[in-house]
């Protein structure tokens, strides 16, 4: 009992040794700036280096009716009423000034570090196929640079209506911008969703955790379900265009129309109301869901 019990503390004293000699060897790195890190990186595979230098990158692609996107990347999905709008180029996040002359009618663009695989950019029979990856690293980061290890890619939609809209990742925003489709589906595993003026014939989202905003015409079925996160939908439709399934185990739930003074819900049973063609249905395990109709 007493050998084991010194071979535990030997054990633990070495462990314990180990991982301050990591510590001091992260801080160096820090220290040293963003090559030390690279060179830890080399070394370790549960360490991740820099991304490397931001860089740019526009392809245009053929005419399509649908969008596939895969992978852990920032999405961007915009028409032309918002991406020819001086407003929305002064707000957006993406692209410098200097570098708004990629952005058009079919151009896809991708903002990354130059040590980050590229997405790979397709047509297929119609459909305009990005595959961003799905990184493998489980692990310590570091980011000394102004660029992020999740690309951002910018879909400039060359209609006004699609077919289609899939994206899928495990990490990753979705912002959907003045696009109309006949039915739409997203997967995230983190991630928030945001749509703002779109036209939708029918739309699913499942986050497990992350924020839903979503603003426009929402017709035919939209379902929302998430683990952990706010849903909010302001549909142009109104109340009557609609039945409802709304739901948060620990948040509440809320409906707002023109007129009328707002109902609340503040118990698990959420709201259920049967009501016109279109359905809306949101469920938040940890959040609260509000729905407001502006007419």
């Amino acid at each position: 009992m007493n050998t084991l019990s010194k071979l535990s503390k030997f054990f633990i004293i070495c462990a314990a040794v180990v991982f301050v000699g990591m510590v001091c060897a992260i801080a160096g790195a820090v220290n040293g700036g963003i090559e030390d890190i690279d060179k830890l990186a080399d070394n370790y595979d549960w360490i991740q280096g820099s991304p490397g230098e931001r860089g740019v990158t526009a392809q245009k692609v053929e005419d399509y009716h649908s969008i596939e996107v895969t992978g852990d990347a920032d999405v961007w999905i915009v028409g032309r009423e918002f991406y020819k709008k001086a407003s929305w180029l002064a707000d957006q996040e993406i692209l410098e000034p200097t570098e708004y002359d990629v952005i058009g009618k079919n151009q896809v663009c991708v903002v990354c570090g130059d040590k980050i695989e590229q997405p790979e950019i397709t047509v297929e029979n119609g459909v305009l196929k990005i595959n961003a990856h799905t990184a493998e690293f489980n692990g310590f980061s570091l980011n000394l640079s102004d660029t992020t290890f999740t690309p951002k890619i910018l879909i400039c939609a060359p209609k006004d209506v699609l077919q289609s809209l899939t994206v899928s990742g495990e990490t990753g925003d979705v912002n959907v911008l003045g696009v109309s489709w006949e039915d739409a589906k997203i997967w995230l595993n983190t991630g928030d969703v945001n749509m703002e003026g779109v036209k939708s014939g029918g739309l699913s989202v499942e986050i497990d955790t992350g924020y839903t905003g979503l603003q426009g015409e929402f017709m035919r079925t939209t379902q929302v379900s998430s683990d952990t996160g706010d849903v909010e939908i302001d549909t142009t439709l109104s109340k009557a265009e609609y039945a409802l399934s709304l739901k948060s185990e620990t948040g509440t739930v809320e409906v707002e129309e023109p007129g009328e003074k707002s109902f609340r819900d503040e118990t698990s049973d959420g709201i259920i109301e049967k009501g016109g063609p279109h359905k809306l249905i949101a469920e938040t395990d940890t959040g609260e869901v509000r729905v407001r109709f502006e007419r």
